[in-house]
Formats: C-alpha cells, structure tokens, sequence
C-alpha cells in the first residue's frame, strides 16, 4: 500500500499488505482506497493508526477474507460484479478525521 503525499508529510509505503479488502458506497468513492487488510507494522488496534483503512490482527482478517464475497474464483484478487457481488459491509459511528 503506498499514498499520502511526501510534499505535506502524509506519504506511506506499506509492502505486502495481507488480505486486503477495498470498500466504497455512493457516499465513499473507490478513489479514497477505504479497506479492510491485516497490519504487520502495529499491534495498538482500537486507536487511530491509518488514513482510512481498518487494521486488522492478520490472522483475523484472513478468516473475514476468504468467508467474505465475492469468490476469488482461483485468483489472487477480484472486483465485486452484478454476477458476483460482494458482501455487504457495516461500519457504525463516525470518522476521527476527513
């Protein structure tokens, strides 16, 4: 995962992120990179540690990843379609920061 921009300090570089999992509704577009994904760098999950994403404990976030839509069918990363949809995904409460 790589963003931010390194001319006001908010630039990341992030290599092999595991079990990624992108979100976007009509309110949040595709273009924000919101996602679900396991976090090697950190373990203080429960405080504000990224630019958006939800950090997960890696092991965890493996199981939501291979039980969630849509099927991978045999590859490594898909995008949700009208033939296989993801699955739907709740968050409740309000962001820290925009």
């Amino acid at each position: 995962m790589e963003g931010g921009n390194k001319a006001i300090n908010t630039y990341y570089y992030l290599p092999n992120v595991p079990y990624v999992m992108f979100f976007s509704n009509n309110e949040i577009a595709k273009s924000r990179g919101f996602s679900l994904h396991g976090t090697y760098w950190h373990d203080n999950f429960g405080h504000p540690m990224s630019h958006g994403c939800i950090n997960m404990k890696t092991e965890e976030v493996a199981r939501l990843y291979y039980w969630a839509n849509p099927e991978l069918q045999d590859k490594k990363s898909i995008l949700a379609s009208a033939d296989n949809p993801g699955t739907p995904i709740i968050i409740y409460g309000e962001p820290i920061w925009e």
